[in-house]
C-alpha cells in the first residue's frame, strides 16, 4: 500500500531540474492527504538537492490536477463525534484552525521555497491544483487547459488561500470574478488575466517547460538562491504572506457556514448521494436560467 501511495506522486532529478509529477490520472491527479504529504517530502529532496536549480510540477495522462480529493473533503477535521444526545457535533474551530493551518502551510512551501518553480499546466487545473500553480514562480498553460477555483461554490465565497496574490497579479476586479462567480477559464483568458505566463499548443507544453528551464539551469545557484531570497523580501514589503495567515482563518470559517432551505449544501447532498452526484448537482445548482455552461 505505501509503494502504491509513492506512485501516486513521482519524483525525478536530471539536468539541474527536480520533476514533480502527480500520477492519478484517472482522478485527474486529485491529491489526497497522503499525495499532499509526499508532495511535501519531494519538495525537501529537491530543495537539499544542490544540482537542482528548477523545480518543475506536472500531472500524468492530460491533467494537471483537480484540486483536493472531494472524497476526503468533510473529514479533515477529523470524525464526526456524538454529543450527549447521540447527535452530531461538529468540528471545533480549534480542530478547523489546526487542520487548516497545517494545510496551507503546503502552499506557502511552494510559494517562498528557496528555488525557482516552474508549473507546466494541461487539462484541468482547480482548486487545489491552482493554489500549486499560483504558488510557482512561472506556469506554461496548453491550449487545452481550463483553470479556476469552482471549489468556490462549495460555500467558500472568496476565502481563498492565494487572495492577496490573486489581487496583486490580475486586479481586484479579476480576483473577485474568479473567486465569487467560480467559472473555469480558458487557457487563453487566464493568460489575459495574468493567471498564467504564457500558453502554447497542448503537443508543445513539454518543449516549452524545457526551454524555460534550461535557461533557469544556466544560470548561477547563488544567483537563484539570491534572487528567491530577494523575491521573497518584496512579497513580504507587499503584505503578500500575510494571506498565508488570513487564509486559513477564513477557510476555517467558511467550512462552518449556516445553510438555508433554499441553498445548496455539497455536504448534506454528498452523504445523500455520494461524491460524484452531489458533484454534478452543485454545478446544475449554479447552472444560469439560461441554460449557459459555466464550466467551460
Amino acid at each position: 500500500m505505501i509503494d502504491a501511495v509513492k506512485q501516486l506522486v513521482t519524483y525525478e532529478a536530471r539536468d539541474g531540474r527536480a520533476y514533480i509529477t502527480f500520477n492519478r490520472p484517472e482522478k485527474k491527479n486529485a491529491l489526497t492527504e497522503a499525495m499532499f504529504d509526499l508532495l511535501m517530502s519531494h519538495l525537501d529532496r529537491a530543495e537539499a538537492d544542490d544540482d537542482v536549480r528548477v523545480i518543475v510540477f506536472r500531472g500524468a495522462g492530460g491533467d494537471f490536477c483537480t484540486g483536493h480529493d472531494l472524497a476526503e473533503v468533510g473529514h479533515e477535521y477529523g470524525e464526526a463525534q456524538l454529543d450527549a444526545t447521540g447527535k452530531p457535533r461538529r468540528p471545533s474551530q480549534r480542530a478547523r484552525l489546526h487542520h487548516d493551518r497545517h494545510y496551507i502551510a503546503r502552499f506557502q512551501r511552494i510559494f517562498l521555497s528557496p528555488k525557482p518553480t516552474l508549473a507546466l499546466i494541461s487539462g484541468y487545473c482547480i482548486g487545489a491544483g491552482l493554489y500549486i500553480a499560483e504558488g510557482c514562480d512561472l506556469s506554461i498553460a496548453s491550449d487545452n487547459a481550463k483553470i479556476g477555483h469552482p471549489e468556490q461554490k462549495l460555500g467558500l465565497s472568496g476565502a481563498s488561500y492565494f487572495g492577496a496574490w490573486e489581487i496583486m497579479a490580475m486586479g481586484p476586479r479579476k480576483a473577485r470574478e474568479l473567486l465569487l462567480l467560480a467559472e473555469l477559464w480558458s487557457a487563453q483568458e487566464a493568460l489575459s488575466a495574468g493567471l498564467v505566463n504564457k500558453v502554447v499548443p497542448h503537443a508543445d507544453l513539454t518543449a516549452a517547460g524545457e526551454a524555460w528551464a534550461e535557461r533557469i539551469v544556466r544560470l548561477p545557484r547563488d544567483g537563484l538562491a539570491i534572487g528567491k531570497a530577494a523575491a521573497h523580501l518584496a512579497y513580504d514589503s507587499l503584505r503578500l504572506t500575510s494571506q498565508f495567515t488570513y487564509g486559513y482563518v477564513m477557510h476555517a470559517l467558511a467550512t462552518n457556514v449556516r445553510y438555508e432551505k433554499d441553498e445548496f449544501n455539497f455536504m448534506k447532498a454528498k452523504r445523500e448521494s455520494g461524491v460524484r452526484a452531489s458533484s454534478h448537482g452543485r454545478e446544475a445548482f449554479y447552472k444560469p436560467a439560461d441554460g449557459t455552461d459555466t464550466t467551460t
